[in-house]
C-alpha cells in the first residue's frame, strides 16, 4: 500500500489545474491519494513506528524524550520527537538559541495592543489592561513558537516516507481545525484585534505546508482578508527559503525572520541562550 500511495502522491504532484480536464484528473487522483491514506492510516502501527524513533533519538543523544501533554497521538508525539532531535543538534552545534520577551518588549506590545484592551475595561479597572495584555500576548508567544518550530518539524517529517500517509492525515485535521477556530472567532467580540490578526496569519501557514507537500489545496476555506493572506504567503516563503539550506538552528533563524512582517520585531527577543537567567526580562 505504500508503493500505492508513494504512485498516488507523485501523480497528483504532477498535475497542473487548468482546465475543466485537468481538474477532473486533478479530482480523480486526489480521491485516490486520500483512499490509499485512509488504508495506511487504519493498518499501520503508527504508535510502534514512533517508538522506535523515540529509542533510537534517545540512544543518539543520551538523552530521555519527556512528551507534552500535548502529545495526544501518534503524529503530534513524532513533532515532538523531531524537536527534540532538532534541539539537541542545534545544542551540539553551538546554535542554541532562546527566546525572551524582556521588559522593553513588553512594553512595546502594550503600546500595540492597549488600545483596544481600554475600550473593553471600565475606567475604574484600568490595571486589568496590563493583565489582559500579558495573557494575550502570552498565549500568542506560545503560539508562534509552536507553529514556527512544528513547520519545522514537518518538513522534516516528510523526508521520512513510512510516516507521510500519517502526516497527510493529521495536517489535513489540523488545517481545518484551524478554519473552524477563525470562523467561530469572527462571531465573537475580540479582546484585541491586533491579537486576533497575528493569530489568523499565523494559522494559515500549516495549510500552505500542506499545499508545498502534498499539492491538497484547504487554503481558500479560510477566507481571511487579503492583508492576512499576503502576510501568510510572506512568512512561508521566509520559511521554504530557510528550509533550502537548513542546518542545525535555522528553526530560531526562522521564527526571528517572522517577527518583522508580523510587526513585533521590537516585540520579541531571539539570541544565543544564555547560561544565567536574564535580568531584563522573563523566558516565553
Amino acid at each position: 500500500m505504500q508503493k500505492e500511495f508513494d504512485e498516488a502522491l507523485e501523480n497528483l504532484k504532477n498535475i497542473e489545474v487548468v482546465d475543466e480536464q485537468s481538474a477532473a484528473r486533478y479530482n480523480e487522483q486526489f480521491k485516490a491519494l486520500i483512499g490509499e491514506t485512509m488504508q495506511l492510516v487504519n493498518s499501520t502501527d503508527y504508535d510502534a513506528l514512533v517508538k522506535a524513533k523515540v529509542e533510537d533519538a534517545e540512544k543518539k543523544f543520551s538523552a530521555k524524550v519527556e512528551f507534552s501533554d500535548d502529545a495526544t497521538d501518534a503524529y503530534k508525539k513524532l513533532r515532538e520527537v523531531v524537536r527534540f532531535e532538532m534541539f539537541h543538534e542545534a545544542s551540539l552545534a553551538g546554535k542554541e538559541f532562546e527566546v525572551c520577551c524582556t521588559e522593553s518588549n513588553f512594553a512595546q506590545a502594550m503600546n500595540k495592543l492597549r488600545a483596544d484592551i481600554s475600550k473593553l475595561v471600565p475606567e475604574d479597572q484600568k490595571e486589568a489592561v496590563e493583565t489582559i495584555g500579558y495573557s494575550l500576548y502570552s498565549d500568542f508567544t506560545k503560539y508562534l513558537i509552536c507553529s514556527a518550530f512544528d513547520m519545522v518539524a514537518d518538513a522534516k517529517i516528510f523526508e521520512m516516507p513510512e510516516f507521510r500517509p500519517l502526516q497527510l492525515n493529521a495536517l489535513g485535521k489540523e488545517v481545518r481545525t484551524n478554519v473552524n477556530v477563525i470562523r467561530q472567532q469572527n462571531n465573537k467580540p475580540q479582546k484585541s484585534q491586533v491579537v486576533t490578526d497575528w493569530f489568523l496569519t499565523v494559522m494559515v501557514l500549516p495549510a500552505l505546508l500542506l499545499r508545498k507537500l502534498y499539492s491538497v489545496s484547504l487554503v481558500e476555506m479560510f477566507e481571511v482578508e487579503q492583508k492576512q493572506a499576503d502576510n501568510a504567503a510572506h512568512l512561508f516563503n521566509i520559511f521554504q527559503k530557510r528550509m533550502d539550506a537548513f542546518s542545525a538552528g535555522v528553526e530560531y533563524q526562522i521564527l526571528q525572520e517572522f517577527l518583522a512582517p508580523l510587526g513585533i520585531a521590537d516585540s520579541f527577543t531571539v539570541r544565543p541562550k544564555q547560561k544565567d537567567k536574564p535580568k531584563d526580562g522573563y523566558i516565553s
